[in-house]
């Protein structure tokens, strides 16, 4: 999957200075960035539809915050696909007998795949499931990433199931409020399961910011 080229860069990019590897990373340089553009191409060369989700697309859609792997969403039949073309052609299982978590060979870093139709947050059933990425997808630096609206339902939703554990998930939709100013529009294009919790934080931030100007007269 990787050439040659692209594996020499990626064992020169490794390194043991955090601050060297934050700065690549905001830079769009080492190996998660390596990783998510040469999955993407070999994705698209196998022509495997897909959207990258995750903390890359919370990064795309505006909060540049770091991550550690790459997660990508594939629907059934591409997901077949996926593992007849991609997987030990540059991907390898991340442990012995898992088929969603592999290992991007060149790197070291983690690829994990969400499926149409799983459950965000663990994989119990409930009102928002992984959607056919065909029907959510949108164009961002050369990749196809999961739109705002769907990220956020499966943000808030991951959140619902497992509050604590997820608390990340949270974190990035208050987060991306912020940045892009979303507002109660915004709430008209989640999913109604989730609306309720978007507006109840557009409500406390904007309490918490009506405080902030009472301080400080």
């Amino acid at each position: 999957m990787a050439s040659n080229l692209s594996r020499r860069l990626a064992q020169n990019l490794k390194s043991d200075n955090p601050f060297r590897e934050l700065s690549m990373f905001f830079n769009k340089d080492g190996p998660i960035w390596l990783t998510i553009r040469s999955l993407v191409k070999s994705l698209e060369d196998q022509k495997v539809n897909y959207a990258v989700i995750g903390g890359l697309a919370v990064y795309a859609h505006g909060y540049e915050r770091t991550t550690h792997d790459c997660d990508i969403l594939l629907s059934r039949a591409d997901y077949e696909k996926f593992m007849a073309k991609l997987v030990n052609f540059g991907l390898k299982p991340k442990f012995e007998g898992r088929k969603k978590k592999f290992v991007f060979t060149s790197t070291g870093v983690s690829v994990d795949v969400a499926i149409e139709g799983e459950y965000p947050g663990g994989g119990s059933i409930g009102p928002i499931s992984f959607p056919n990425p065909k029907v959510c997808q949108q164009n961002i630096d050369d990749m196809k990433v999961i739109s705002l609206p769907k990220l956020i339902d499966l943000k808030l939703a991951s959140h619902q199931y497992r509050p604590v554990d997820r608390a990340k998930d949270f974190s990035d939709v208050v987060e991306l409020i912020k940045i892009l100013k979303l507002n109660q529009l915004f709430s008209n294009l989640l999913d109604p399961a989730v609306r309720n919790k978007f507006e109840q934080i557009l409500l406390g931030l904007e309490e918490e910011k009506q405080r902030m100007s009472d301080n400080d007269e």
